[in-house]
């Protein structure tokens, strides 16, 4: 059940944040949300991270179903324990809020800009906190099973 409410809870911010953006700002148009810190910079990023492997929508959008449904599947299937449900509810979402952009517009919409760091949105958040928070989880379950021994 914390799978479905996170994976749709990040789909929707995601989407509602790129959606004001997009209708707030001109491309490439720049605003400090918290001086000399955080800027809301609207950009189409054609490709991944980083702005990686430029105009590979097709990749992307292959490589993201397969992420999607797999995660998707997994969880439907193994019923995992609510915590890393809810971990991966967060990858999930976030993958699947950058698959929606890449499928209306061959692009994904970017606002976040640190100046020092490539700009990002909130699905790139997700991933990347479901990411730290899914190592994490696997380190101290080890641990605690190490402990267990």
């Amino acid at each position: 059940m914390y799978y479905w409410i996170i994976l749709i809870f990040v789909i929707a911010v995601d989407q509602s944040s790129k959606w004001w953006i997009s209708s707030t700002f001109s491309s490439g148009e720049s605003r400090a949300l918290i001086d000399g810190v955080l800027w809301l910079t609207y950009v189409q990023n054609q490709g991944a991270a980083f702005s990686i492997m430029q105009g590979k929508v097709l990749f992307f959008i292959i490589a993201s179903v397969i992420v999607v449904a797999a995660l998707v599947v997994w969880v439907a299937l193994s019923r995992p324990p609510a915590q890393l449900a809810s971990i991966l509810g967060l990858i999930t979402g976030g993958a699947a809020g950058n698959l929606i952009d890449r499928l209306r517009l061959s692009h994904v919409i970017d606002f976040f800009d640190l100046h020092w760091w490539p700009i990002f949105n909130i699905a790139d958040m997700a991933i990347v906190t479901g990411g730290i928070l899914l190592i994490w989880y696997f380190f101290m379950e080890e641990r605690s099973e190490q402990l267990n021994e």
